[in-house]
């Protein structure tokens, strides 16, 4: 369900950036002079092939020192590093653990710089499933936000924060499909019956929220509501099946842009891979099973994940104790849409969904802390105790000038990131009412505040 907390599916790695001296590293000894980058664009290209879990790729990178470098690393361990350049001139370069370290020509404070990694990546998970790859048949997909290991498919800058555009150039044999994050901008045909489709991510995307993907896939395209393209990959066996139930996304949309302002990208839609796998977002696309799609309306899971496009993708959180702005509000509108549909049980079928979380918020602050001060276990907290933070918040200023709250930060934050002390901040100015203590009640308080205007309401005890 895209939890992006990261022990339980995003991955936020600090990053060793420069280095200083080219006399090598030795195993535990912490880089010297160190440095960063900024991760402008990247270029991803692999080449599946049926007979082998070997994939040959090409990473490019364009990024900006912010200090003078004579040396920097990426985060790779996925395979073979077969060579290096940086400007086009081949340089020395080391691997160790799970790092890259790059010894260009000296670079200034300022400069924008390109480095080139030719390599092998090779689709293997470790003994406890804890890596990216999902096989099928023929295909495989990735589910990066689980393990915190997209460096295991490409080499990259593993900071969500430091966040980039994409190309994805995707090569299969031609019976098959390359799926991947945004547009599909080019299809070449090539020697030996193989196809090349090339997706561009033209707005800035955390490293972890990508998706790239082979197999028996059709590509269904449509028009959506605002001018956005519908663009669903499913199944060729069960495209038909399927066709009803990917309907459901324009109402999904329309609902969500009422509530947050305009869908934040240009393109979006749903990627149903057979197999147990997801339910998860990545950048204008949501991977949900086919099963699960074919079974039934999955209403809560789809506006759950299409959330995160708001936030969690174009509003990406800062620091892990802010995931709860991700999953929070995943969460609160995925309960909210999802109490709407179903048969009402009262006046308020939403508060209902609410009470039901507020009764259980105790237990789970017991054990996995409060929502902007987790604890790295499932992230129930974040998720739960987010959405009724956000709905305290409602119930304090009213949905009128909440909804201009939520908008608001989805605008000002938008291709960007944000804390929450941000998000505080916008609560209070677009409110014109000093809300810091509730909400810092409802995010740090180990235990569960009273709910505004249910005074009726207890939690379960701990």
């Amino acid at each position: 369900m895209k939890p992006r907390y990261r022990l339980t599916t995003m991955g936020m790695i600090s990053v060793c950036a420069a280095l200083a001296s080219g006399t090598g590293i030795a195993a535990g000894e912490p880089a010297a002079g160190t440095g960063d980058y900024d991760a402008l664009d990247y270029t991803v290209s692999l080449e599946y092939r049926s007979s082998t879990k070997d994939m040959d790729g090409t990473t490019t990178l364009k990024a900006r020192a912010t200090e003078p470098l004579s040396g920097f690393a990426l985060d790779f361990a996925g395979g073979k590093v077969n060579d290096v350049t940086v400007d086009g001139r081949p340089a020395r370069f080391e691997t160790r653990e799970e790092k890259l370290y790059v010894f260009p020509h000296r670079l200034a404070r300022g400069a924008e710089f390109t480095v080139t990694v030719g390599y092998l990546v090779t689709r293997t998970n470790g003994p406890q499933g804890d890596g990216p790859w999902r096989e099928i048949d023929d295909g495989f997909a990735i589910a990066p936000q689980t393990h915190e290991t997209m460096h295991r498919v490409f080499p990259c800058k593993n900071d969500v924060t430091d966040k980039a555009t994409y190309t994805v150039d995707i090569t299969a044999p031609s019976r098959l499909t390359g799926v991947a994050n945004g547009d599909l901008v080019e299809t070449s045909q090539l020697p030996g019956d193989r196809t090349a489709r090339k997706y561009r991510v033209a707005s800035p995307m955390p490293v972890d929220d990508g998706q790239i993907a082979v197999g028996p896939y059709s590509r269904i395209t449509r028009s959506g509501p605002d001018g956005v393209t519908i663009r669903d990959v499913v199944p060729t066996a069960q495209a038909g099946q399927l066709r009803d139930t990917l309907a459901r996304t324009d109402d999904h949309l329309r609902w969500l842009t009422a509530k947050l302002g305009p869908y934040p990208f240009g393109t979006y839609g749903l990627f149903a891979p057979p197999g147990a796998v997801g339910p998860y977002e990545s950048q204008t696309m949501s991977t949900i099973d086919a099963a699960t799609l074919a079974a039934g309306k999955a209403d809560y899971v789809r506006v759950h994940e299409l959330t995160h496009q708001w936030f969690g993708a174009s509003v990406t959180q800062q620091t892990l104790d802010d995931n709860w702005i991700a999953e929070g509000h995943a969460h609160f509108y995925g309960a909210w849409y999802d109490a709407e549909q179903s048969p009402p049980t009262s006046a308020d079928a939403f508060a209902d969904s609410m009470r039901m979380f507020y009764g259980m918020d105790q237990k789970i602050r017991a054990v996995e802390g409060p929502p902007a001060t987790p604890k790295p276990i499932s992230g129930q907290t974040q998720r739960a105790g987010g959405a009724l933070a956000l709905y305290a918040l409602r119930q304090t200023v009213g949905p009128q000038v909440f909804e201009k709250i939520e908008r608001a930060v989805a605008a000002r934050f938008k291709d960007s990131v944000a804390s929450t002390a941000d998000y505080v901040r916008t609560a209070r100015e677009v409110s014109g009412r000093d809300v810091t203590a509730l909400l810092t009640d409802w995010l740090y308080g180990k235990k569960t505040p009273p709910m505004p205007g249910h005074p009726d309401w207890k939690p379960d005890p701990a």
